[in-house]
């Protein structure tokens, strides 16, 4: 027993000596192969560029607001008739605004829409507001004028200026040129369809024409082509072929049918007067076909005025006419029209225009013809 005990304990020492070994082996081994397991994956530095990624995108995720969500559009069906609000709609460019308002209307309508005022009312023959008295007529109504304007618009107007060309007139033919773009400007912002013609007239005995003319046009340019392309000169009798020239523009101006026909007379030297039957016979076929003719006497006898704008000073007014010459008048008397002076002032602009309206509505004419 005793020699069996020691051999026992040694080949214990022997077991334990062997697996401690062996564990020592198991754990090199074991740490080896994680050594190298480790070296292969990539390292990772603090702060790199994936661990910023990871961290902006959740702070985004962290700030980020819900998404808004809203119920679709209500699908609605247009009205089954439209109409369109006047309050809308801009005023054109060239309605003055001032007598917009003084016709009681709306910006740019110039208050007619709601008018029934018929364009032939009239207590006496002829049109709505002419007579035939000497001079600008005075004004009537703003809803006349805005009811006069409504018809005109629809019925169309057509101007003709039949025009002294002889010498002592080379001042009121250049005043026409100068002014013609502000005439037609303003009367085709009442009344867009608007046409304007000229006839100039000497006498008969004149070598270059006796009369020529411009048929009615809308064009600017050709009215100032034509005045500009006229010399005032001649005319060494008092007496002028007014007839010649009244005749051509009843004639030859291509009016319009049912046009509003509107014929001016201007000069400063009476017609021949075995010629005034005949001028008489036309001013009344003016007057029949809803026209009228009118007068414009720009003579130094019935304008002192233009006498002292000519000499600088002041002439005694008691010693001129002051009134439009006889013939004038009963031209324009048989035309169912105005006979009218330059009133004391020296630019035409003021006058005709009255008298392309009718001469009664001054009010409204002077509050266009503020600006000119």
């Amino acid at each position: 027993m005793s020699v069996l005990l020691p051999a026992f304990r040694s080949s214990k020492l022997r077991l334990w000596t062997v697996s401690l070994l062996a564990s020592l082996l198991l754990h090199n081994y074991l740490y080896r192969s994680a050594n190298e397991a480790i070296s292969v994956l990539p390292r990772e530095q603090p702060g790199s560029a994936n661990e910023q990624v990871i961290l902006l995108k959740n702070v985004q995720e962290e700030n980020e607001e819900p998404e808004l969500q809203f119920d679709p559009a209500p699908e609605l069906a247009p009205p089954e008739v439209s109409t369109q609000s006047s309050a809308l709609v801009a005023p054109d460019s060239f309605v003055d605004l001032g007598l917009d308002a003084a016709a009681g209307g709306t910006p740019g309508g110039l208050g007619i829409d709601a008018l029934a005022i018929p364009l032939a009312a009239s207590s006496g023959n002829g049109l709505a507001g002419f007579g035939s008295a000497t001079g600008i007529g005075e004004s009537r109504s703003p809803d006349s004028f805005a009811a006069y304007i409504e018809g005109l618009s629809s019925t169309g107007l057509d101007v003709v200026f039949v025009v002294d060309a002889t010498g002592s007139m080379d001042w009121v033919i250049a005043e026409v040129t100068a002014r013609i773009a502000d005439i037609v400007d303003i009367v085709r912002g009442l009344v867009p369809v608007s046409r304007f013609g000229i006839v100039a007239y000497r006498d008969f005995n004149d070598p270059e024409f006796v009369a020529r003319i411009l048929p009615l046009t809308f064009s600017q340019l050709k009215l100032a082509e034509f005045l500009a392309s006229i010399e005032a000169k001649g005319g060494d009798s008092y007496q002028e072929a007014v007839s010649a020239g009244l005749n051509l523009a009843e004639r030859e101006s291509n009016w319009r049918p049912g046009s509003r026909r509107t014929v001016i007379l201007i000069g400063d030297a009476p017609p021949h007067q075995e010629n005034m039957p005949s001028i008489l016979a036309i001013a009344r076929r003016v007057a029949e076909k809803s026209g009228q003719l009118s007068t414009l006497d720009v003579s130094q006898d019935s304008n002192p005025a233009l006498i002292e704008a000519s000499v600088g000073r002041a002439v005694n007014k008691a010693l001129y006419r002051n009134s439009p010459m006889l013939d004038y008048q009963a031209i324009a008397d048989a035309g169912n029209g105005l006979a009218a002076t330059m009133d004391g002032d020296i630019r035409v602009t003021r006058q005709l225009l009255n008298l392309i309206m009718g001469g009664q509505f001054s009010t409204e004419m002077s509050l266009l013809m503020d600006g000119l």
